[in-house]
């Protein structure tokens, strides 16, 4: 079954001095379970791209099918409801809400689908522990490691039991050894739960760690190949079911659970 398939996509804005095209007759199938890389110079049109697939924005010409349904002429109220029930999104900058506890931010997407504050709470916990970061629940995105805090969101992005995950740059702002985990974490999430997932990203060595790349430039795609990590995955599968990456050892949550410790506060002296 293919998650999305994008015939004949256009996209032309009009919307400036001179009409820009920024997509030119794009074909793209992706099936379920994929885990793949959409790559890129800068301008190349690769967030456009991104953009059309998670219904930011709607192509000008060409036919778009999300779950084998044919979404290209949809309106915006019907748009915010596949984007809310069908599609996760991770950010380069997290978009974590500061306010906000950890738990709570992983809470947000099930706010919006209206499900009740107990059956929310689960969720969220259940996500975090599948992360690794249950014990930080109660913490604010402050009180986090950068590694940590892009792991909230894939958590948060996961919320509604998407078909897609699209992440833009989820290793943008990370150093090399938090990237790597990031990239390690989303293959292994891709694994256990089946999550299609495409990561948009201008660096090869990023890429390089999917199974599949397609590489855009000057709004065309210019090749679709599989990529090293593909090979070496498929022999790893065929001989025994791969192990998934190191994460702490906690037990599944209990809703209702309280989480302990709470993040410490420092005394200050008056």
């Amino acid at each position: 079954m293919n998650v999305i398939e994008l015939r004949d996509i256009g996209m032309t804005f009009t919307d400036r001095e001179e009409p820009t095209i920024a997509l030119k007759n794009v074909n793209l199938t992706i099936a379920k379970g994929e885990f793949i890389a959409i790559i890129g110079p800068s301008g190349s049109g690769k967030s456009t791209l991104m953009n059309v697939l998670g219904l930011l924005d709607v192509a000008s010409s060409g036919e778009y099918y999300l779950d084998d349904e044919l979404v290209s002429n949809f309106r915006d109220g019907e748009l915010a409801k596949l984007r809310r029930e069908k599609i996760g999104f991770v950010f380069q900058s997290f978009n974590l809400l500061p306010r906000l506890t950890v738990v709570q931010n992983v809470e947000l997407p099930l706010v919006y689908n209206g499900l009740r504050a107990k059956q929310r709470r689960a969720r969220a916990l259940e996500l975090l522990s599948l992360v690794g970061l249950y014990e930080r629940a109660n913490f604010k995105p402050r009180q986090i490691s950068g590694g940590q805090t892009q792991r909230v969101a894939i958590a948060r992005a996961l919320a509604n039991h998407p078909s897609l995950i699209l992440a833009d740059e989820p290793t943008g702002n990370l150093d090399t050894k938090s990237s790597k985990a990031i990239i390690d974490e989303l293959r292994r999430l891709n694994r256990e739960t089946g999550a299609t997932i495409v990561i948009v990203t201008h660096n090869p060595e990023i890429a390089e760690q999917t199974d599949r790349t397609v590489t855009v430039r000057d709004g065309e795609i210019v090749s679709d190949t599989a990529t090293k990590a593909s090979k070496k995955s498929t022999k790893k599968t065929a001989a025994k079911t791969a192990a998934p990456t190191a994460i702490p050892d906690v037990k599944p949550p209990v809703p209702g659970t309280v989480i302990n410790p709470k993040p410490r506060r420092r005394k200050v002296a008056l």
